[in-house]
């Protein structure tokens, strides 16, 4: 008689148990979701701030920082923001330093991913060591030498200096993110390649490179956004009145004494929103291409 009520009470206990892990498990989950919530309003609320800000006066900015209504937006920001900033023109040199810079990362850092993930050799390995090793130097540590450099080679206030060295810097993350994602890919696709008499190079252009397009557009998106959102090196470099980036005209919005917030808000607008559409078109490639590149670098 005890021990039936032994297991009564055992049984009794592991219900209320599991009961009790249905509930914590439940309570987790709201309180997790409430978080993300929280989290997710603190990102957007800036960006909310200045895209309002874009459509309003100066006053209504200050007035009214959260609140827009039809009576109070306008459309002057953005014609007024394109004449002063001229806006096409820092356009044109935002986007020759980004093309002509995403070209020579995607270029020679797949070819170089792909000698470092196919080639055998212990000089290969040193030299991948000390190009993940470029990766956590602070480019403000080498901003002197590089205007220095420029200077020398006659390419400083030009967009060839911008565009090769951005180029440059973004190059040891390609090179990373291609090593790893070839590494990942069966030998057998090149095995039978060579045996039909390919090449190296013939391998790279017509098996590898059809297959790189989701790291491809990982470094797109990645090296295109730093690349686009640069201001230190376009402010210090490129500081010519005929060679501005979108970053550097913003900039002029902002002064010591007064402060075109409006214009301001509407230039971050205008400039962000080529880089925000390559992102929303290659989106699901750069997850993939981040998981696969990244497991086995």
């Amino acid at each position: 008689m005890q021990k039936g009520k032994v297991k009564k009470i055992n049984a009794n206990t592991g219900r209320g148990k599991a009961k009790f892990g249905r509930e914590g498990s439940l309570l987790g989950k709201i309180l997790g979701e409430i978080g993300l919530v929280l989290g997710t309003l603190v990102v957007w609320i800036p960006i909310y701030y200045f895209i309002i800000g874009a459509f309003k006066e100066r006053t209504d900015i200050v007035k009214f920082p959260l609140v827009m209504t039809f009576e109070t937006m306008s459309f002057n920001n953005i014609v007024e923001t394109i004449e002063k900033m001229d806006f096409f023109n820092a356009l044109k040199n935002t986007g020759a330093i980004t093309l002509g810079g995403l070209l020579l990362v995607v270029a020679f850092g797949s070819i170089a991913g792909f000698a470092l993930a196919r080639i055998k050799r212990k000089g290969f390995k040193v030299y991948y060591g000390a190009l993940i090793a470029l990766m956590v130097v602070p480019f403000i540590g080498v901003l002197i030498s590089l205007i220095r450099l420029t200077v020398t080679l006659d390419l400083y206030n030009t967009l060839w200096a911008g565009i090769l060295i951005q180029a440059a810097w973004n190059l040891p993350f390609a090179v990373f993110l291609y090593t790893g994602f070839i590494r990942a890919l069966p030998k057998e696709l090149e095995e039978a390649a060579y045996v039909d008499g390919c090449s190296m190079f013939r391998v790279y252009f017509n098996i590898f490179l059809p297959l790189l397009a989701p790291v491809t557009a990982t470094c797109l998106i990645r090296s295109g956004i730093s690349i686009w959102n640069d201001y230190l090196l376009s402010l210090t470099v490129l500081n010519d009145s005929y060679t501005p980036t979108l970053m550097v005209a913003v900039q002029s919005f902002f002064g010591d004494r007064n402060s075109e917030y409006g214009l301001a808000f509407a230039g971050i607008l205008l400039a962000s929103l080529p880089i925000m559409l390559m992102f929303i078109f290659l989106q699901k490639y750069f997850i993939k291409g981040i998981a696969a590149g990244a497991v086995k670098g």
